[in-house]
């Protein structure tokens, strides 16, 4: 094998969000999910690509693509597989476009743009390919992580703040944390703060039985907040 003498200064990238390393990336079980992703991304980022999209076959038909599954990541059935991690992990979405008597399925990174144009496909407002019809794929039903969690009761993830999300997964268990957020809902107060100081009170001292503790919301967020929680509550998240 000869040396890699190294990257030109100018030539074509491929774009990977920056939240991909702190909110996908640690979560990516097999390097088949891995490559399966970059090489979406590298496809769909082609110049004159109507549709930011890439089948299976359509990655498997590069000869690099095809010789990294070989070499390290289970070959073609690493590489449905890998597509198959991603798309449940929510990195990927994907129609089944049925036309002509066949039928593929097109993947594209799980961004608003191609959200959308799933959207307009499903409804038959655009083709992604001729004369097919684009049908819905269910990504398999799965628990939500930290993340959704965080996307659903506050708002959007940056990615200051997917790393403390992803290190305070590390600390508390799943269910407690899918907790904190729906008590902190429930108190109409979306702010990790006062979520993570929740979570820590929990650790620290054990969580109560709230049916068993009649005190007042007033005194549960001075006791979980330690005395003035208004600073918290108020601040940016």
């Amino acid at each position: 094998m000869s040396e890699f003498s190294g990257f030109p200064g100018i030539g074509r990238a491929t774009a990977l969000p920056n939240l991909f390393f702190s909110a996908v990336l640690p979560r990516l079980e097999s390097p088949g999910a891995l490559v399966a992703f970059l090489w979406v991304c590298r496809l769909a980022q082609e110049p004159g690509t109507a549709q930011k999209c890439a089948s299976a076959d359509e990655i498997w038909g590069h000869s690099a693509a095809r010789e990294t599954f070989e070499a390290f990541a289970g070959g073609r059935q690493g590489l449905e597989a890998g597509l198959a991690e991603c798309l449940e992990l929510g990195a990927l979405v994907a129609v089944e476009l049925r036309g002509n008597g066949a039928g593929e399925v097109v993947y594209f990174q799980n961004d608003p743009v191609s959200r959308r144009t799933v959207e307009r496909a499903r409804a038959g407002e655009i083709k992604l390919r001729k004369n097919a019809t684009a049908l819905a794929i269910e990504a398999p039903e799965r628990r939500p992580g930290i993340f959704t969690l965080y996307e659903e009761h506050i708002g959007t993830l940056t990615p200051l703040m997917a790393e403390r999300l992803a290190e305070a997964e590390e600390l508390y268990p799943l269910e407690l944390i899918a907790s904190a957020f729906r008590e902190a809902a429930e108190r109409n107060i979306r702010n990790w703060r006062y979520i993570e100081a929740m979570l820590k009170n929990w650790k620290r001292e054990g969580r109560e039985d709230e049916a068993a503790s009649p005190d007042s919301l007033e005194s549960r967020k001075q006791r979980y907040l330690g005395g003035d929680w208004g600073h918290i509550v108020n601040t940016p998240r």
